[in-house]
């Protein structure tokens, strides 16, 4: 309860690191960065919520990793019977809808950070470049 006091099954995505920090190996990350919880692509719905198992779907993934081999068709058909399953044991989650993703928000802060040195760069090029006639 202490991540979801309400019991909504969503928490807001600046609680992702403590929760996975909380987690225990192999689902915990010990050391978690904030950029670590970013790349675990985990789908956002308004108001920058996760839902708990897309946390979980994320975690898992991240545990089984791309080069074990559990993680190509088989692992992809668990998954979807498990989506089809919380479907209907989290009727909530049905209506709500994706907004964006964590890998995604990732790519927007390093996007956005080299505008901002871009335009920090402009600015000085600027002041220092001499009047033009």
């Amino acid at each position: 309860m202490m991540f979801d006091p309400k019991a909504s099954q969503f928490l807001n995505v600046s609680k992702l690191r403590d929760l996975v920090l909380e987690l225990q190996p192999p689902l915990g990350i010990p050391d978690v960065s904030e950029d670590d919880i970013l790349h675990l692509d985990i789908p956002l719905y308004p108001s920058d919520r996760a839902h708990c198992i897309d946390v979980l779907q994320a975690l898992i993934s991240r545990t089984l990793g791309p080069e074990n081999p559990n993680t190509s068709e088989e692992f992809d058909m668990i998954k979807e019977l498990m989506a089809e399953s919380f479907r209907s044991a989290f009727p909530t989650l049905a209506v709500e809808v994706i907004e964006t993703t964590t890998k995604q928000r990732l790519r927007e802060i390093r996007a956005a950070i080299v505008l901002q040195k871009a335009l920090r760069r402009f600015k000085n090029y600027k002041k220092q470049a001499p009047p033009s006639p």
